[in-house]
C-alpha cells in the first residue's frame, strides 16, 4: 500500500482507463521526445498564450466534469511550457507541462491533444427526503482530516436532516487490522468508533477535530480529546480492547462494499463525488449535499465561510490503499 501521489492530477481528472503516471509518463514522454527532435518539432510552434490557450481548452473539453481550468502563469523551462493552473479558483500546488508544438500535454499521464476523449457518462446523484451522506476516511490521512474539517461546519448546520455515516478504510486479517498509516491510526480508528457508538455525532465529531487539531500524527492527546467531548477515555479504552476487531470487521466491510479505498470519499446517496477534493470550502460540500433533497430546508441558504489553511497543498489528492 502507498499514499496516493499529490503530483498526480488525475485524482482530479476524470478516469480514462490508463494508469501511466509520472514515472511512466515520463518515459514514454521521453520516447515522444526523441521522436520529435528528429522531426524538428517539438522545440518551436505555439506562443506561450497560444499554447496555454490550448492546454486548458483541451483540460476543459476532456479531462473535467463540473470543474473549471484556469491558467495561472506560463513560462519556458528546458524546452517546454509549465503551467500553472487553477481548478475551481484553487491553484495546483504542482505544475502541468505542455510541449512547445501544443501537441502532448502532461498531466500526471501524457495526453495527446488532438485526441479527443469519449465523453463520461456522469452519474447524477438522486435526491431524497433525507439525503445519506457516507464518507470514508482514516484517521491520520491529512487529506482526510482535511475533509473532516471542511464537512464538520457542514454536520453542525444540518445535523439530522441527513442521514450521516462516517466509516474507516481498512483491512483485516484474522485478528490483525492494518490501516495505511499503521497501528496508532488503525488504533485511532476504533477510538473514534467507540465515542460515535456510544456518544453520538455530535461527540464524535468534537472528539475527532479536537485530535486533528491537537493531538499530532500519533493521536497522544486523545484522552484530553475525549474530555473534551464528554467522553469517558477508560470507556473508550474498555471498547477499544474488547470490541476492537469487530467494529473494524465491519468498517472493513462497508468500505470494500462502498469501493472506497482513498481517504476521503464522499458517496451521497449512493453516488461518489468528486466535490470531496474542496478542500476548505465548507459551502461546496453543503451545497453537493443540499442538492440531493427532494426539498431542501431552509437551512441550506446558509452560507458557510471558506478556510484557506484547510485547502492548503494536495487539493485534489488523498491517501489511498491502491
Amino acid at each position: 500500500m502507498e499514499e496516493n501521489n499529490p503530483t498526480n492530477i488525475t485524482h482530479r481528472f476524470r478516469k480514462t482507463g490508463r494508469r501511466d503516471y509520472w514515472k511512466i509518463a515520463a518515459i514514454i514522454f521521453a520516447g515522444l521526445l526523441i521522436l520529435s527532435v528528429y522531426q524538428g518539432e517539438i522545440f518551436t510552434g505555439l506562443s506561450t498564450a497560444d499554447a496555454g490557450d490550448k492546454a486548458i481548452e483541451y483540460i476543459n473539453t476532456n479531462l473535467l466534469i463540473n470543474e473549471k481550468a484556469e491558467l495561472k502563469g506560463i513560462v519556458e523551462e528546458n524546452g517546454l511550457y509549465k503551467l500553472s493552473i487553477a481548478i475551481n479558483s484553487q491553484e495546483l500546488p504542482y505544475p502541468l507541462f505542455i510541449t512547445k508544438n501544443g501537441k502532448i500535454l502532461i498531466a500526471g499521464q501524457t495526453f495527446d491533444t488532438a485526441e479527443v476523449l469519449p465523453m463520461q457518462e456522469t452519474q447524477t446523484v438522486p435526491k431524497s427526503d433525507k439525503p445519506v451522506v457516507e464518507l470514508y476516511l482514516m484517521s491520520f490521512c491529512p487529506y482526510g482530516n482535511k475533509a473532516e474539517a471542511t464537512m464538520y461546519p457542514v454536520y453542525q448546520l444540518l445535523k439530522d436532516k441527513v442521514e450521516w455515516k462516517i466509516h474507516y478504510i481498512v483491512s483485516v486479517d484474522g485478528t490483525t487490522v492494518n490501516s495505511l498509516h499503521g497501528q496508532p491510526e488503525v488504533d485511532q480508528d476504533i477510538r473514534e468508533v467507540c465515542v460515535k457508538r456510544d456518544y453520538g455525532m455530535d461527540a464524535f465529531w468534537k472528539f475527532m477535530t479536537y485530535v486533528n487539531d491537537n493531538c499530532g500524527s500519533n493521536g497522544a492527546c486523545w484522552e484530553d480529546a475525549a474530555k473534551a467531548a464528554g467522553a469517558d477515555a477508560n470507556k473508550i479504552k474498555e471498547c477499544l480492547i474488547k470490541d476492537g476487531i469487530t467494529l473494524m470487521k465491519a468498517e472493513a466491510e462497508a468500505s470494500s462494499t462502498a469501493g472506497a479505498s482513498g481517504s476521503p470519499t464522499l458517496i451521497i446517496n449512493g453516488v461518489k463525488t468528486n466535490s470531496v477534493y474542496s478542500y476548505g470550502q465548507s459551502d461546496t460540500y453543503k451545497e453537493t449535499i443540499c442538492n440531493a433533497f427532494n426539498t431542501a430546508p431552509s437551512t441550506c441558504s446558509t452560507k458557510l465561510s471558506s478556510s484557506s489553511s484547510t485547502a492548503s497543498s494536495g487539493a485534489a489528492a488523498g491517501c489511498g490503499t491502491s
